[in-house]
């Protein structure tokens, strides 16, 4: 069928102004659910997958790189929001199953209405059990990030916490919009047709207006197949990729955060003993000065057996002689102590250490017995804000760390590829009008008032509005095969049709 007969098919009166019988009606709602739900299934399991995702990445934060308290708390309230999330979708899928073959259309009408209606309640309540948990976990593991640089970090949580939250806004205004532009006529519709099929009264005109571009899409399934285009792969790998860089990046970023509590191992060399002043007030205070004065006496082993049993597993004697010999030879003898203080190790009681060649914060953890059950040392950085800042920046794009940069590139492209895939088709175009949401939505030709672009960045959309003065949001730059395209709506588009006008901004291929 070439374009010719494709206009004229068009123009013809029963197609474009069809008398739908009820039974007509009913299996266009029926057509209309099952793509529905075919729809939700898609983005449930996106949704079960980003899940699972961040449970993963969380929980390794967890178990590794989080060592503030507070941090530690944001990983768990981020796994738990996220199994309470999949759990929310899952029961909501389970609890509204579709009708089984061969009930009556009444308990299939009856079927699809409770699964909208209760998809529509989701989504009036997404800040509830979506946004705000992640939000709120989010938030308390960046605001717990140990503090090295403060006004760094302080502008960098700052400017984390506005995003996030302005990006939380515009998901949920987008919610809000599918409910009230997607779910609630769908809904309003489904009602009409349950209450028609259970009393035998009529429809209500507007009702079967609502659904006459379904009955038309059906009438003319046969004849008028829509072109298709998804959303072309370089538009969703230019978010895509640096998206999961960047996961590369902070990870990184806090792997150099964590190489400055390195433990020396170097050879020994001779120090003269130092007397050590300070006033031991508490039991951390007490042990701690007992680890300095053997230290400082060169009685590595006596400092070896104030271990717990558990921690002598983990630092044996040799182990434990060949660290404190490291530590001394790079640093000194220990001549000032000052503390202690809680902002140590993973929250730990803390001391600073003034040596000979340098200075050392010295954590420590305690059981019931006094005994330790964790020491760590991590070495002061002189005050050379210059020569830090650029040191951090030669260690934090090592080699070691620029290996894991090809992987999480390709990650990126694959997960931008599988994006692509899960969205499927977003448009089509065919003689009856633009085919959204995978053939979900049909905005008929004539329907279509006004046109008016809508920027986003470098990317261009198209505002549809109807004679009533509803608008639909239509990709147009960023979709694939630009010329095939514009040929389609040439093709297909009324003449004067107010969408040609915009076909110069489809890039010529």
């Amino acid at each position: 069928m070439n374009d010719d007969e494709l206009k004229k098919l068009w123009q013809q009166q029963p197609l474009r102004e069809p008398a739908p019988s009820a039974e007509h009606l009913i299996s266009a709602m029926q057509s209309k659910t099952t793509q529905f739900r075919r729809v939700l299934l898609s983005r449930d399991i996106g949704e079960l997958a980003a899940c699972a995702f961040l449970v993963i990445v969380f929980g390794i934060y967890y178990f590794t790189l989080s060592h503030t308290r507070m941090s530690r708390a944001g990983d768990l309230i981020v796994i738990g929001s996220s199994i309470f999330i999949a759990w929310k979708l899952v029961h909501a899928c389970r609890s509204n199953p579709p009708a089984l073959p061969g009930v009556t259309i009444v308990e299939s009408l009856r079927a699809e209405l409770n699964a909208v209606r209760t998809q529509s309640q989701l989504l009036r309540s997404v800040l509830w059990w979506y946004l705000l948990p992640l939000e709120v976990g989010v938030l308390v593991f960046v605001w717990g990030m140990s503090l090295n640089n403060l006004v760094f970090y302080l502008v960098f949580k700052i400017g984390f916490t506005l995003f996030s939250l302005a990006l939380d806004v515009r998901i949920y205004r987008l919610n809000q919009r599918a409910v009230s532009k997607q779910l609630l006529p769908l809904e309003t519709q489904l009602e009409s047709l349950l209450h028609s099929a259970e009393t035998g009264e009529p429809l209500d005109e507007t009702h079967v207006a609502s659904l006459r571009p379904i009955v038309l899409s059906m009438a003319a399934a046969d004849k008028v197949k829509p072109a298709e285009f998804k959303v072309s792969f370089w538009q969703i790998a230019i978010f895509g990729v640096p998206g999961i860089v960047g996961i590369w990046f902070f990870w990184m970023f806090d792997q150099t955060k964590s190489d400055e509590g390195w433990k020396a191992k170097e050879p020994a060399r001779a120090t003269v003993v130092q007397s050590v002043h300070f006033d031991a007030t508490n039991r951390y205070s007490i042990v701690a000065r007992k680890v300095v004065d053997l230290f400082n006496a060169g009685d590595y082993a006596a400092v070896q057996k104030l271990f717990n049993p558990e921690m002598s597993k983990f630092m044996p004697p040799k182990e434990a002689s060949d660290f404190f010999t490291g530590l001394a030879a790079r640093f000194g003898k220990i001549e000032n102590i000052e503390g202690p203080t809680n902002n140590g190790f993973r929250g730990w009681t803390a001391f600073r250490l003034r040596c000979q060649h340098g200075e050392l914060t010295m954590s420590l953890a305690l059981d019931a017995d006094d005994k330790i059950s964790g020491i760590h040392f991590r070495p002061v950085l002189a005050p050379r804000p210059s020569a830090n800042i650029g040191s951090f920046i030669l260690r934090l794009f090592s080699w070691q760390h620029l290996v894991w940069l090809p992987p999480f590139f390709l990650g990126g492209l694959l997960y931008s590829w599988l994006m692509q895939m899960w969205i499927g088709r977003a448009v089509g175009i065919s003689i009856l009008g633009v085919h959204l949401c995978r053939g979900l939505n049909l905005i008929l030709w004539d329907e279509i008032k006004e046109v008016r672009p809508l920027r986003i960045l470098h990317i261009r959309h198209l505002w549809l509005i109807t004679e009533s003065g509803e608008k639909t949001r239509m990709h147009w730059t960023p979709l694939e095969r630009h010329s095939d395209l514009k040929a389609a709506v040439e093709a297909f588009a009324p003449a004067n049709h107010p969408i040609r006008k915009y076909l110069s901004l489809l890039r010529r291929t």
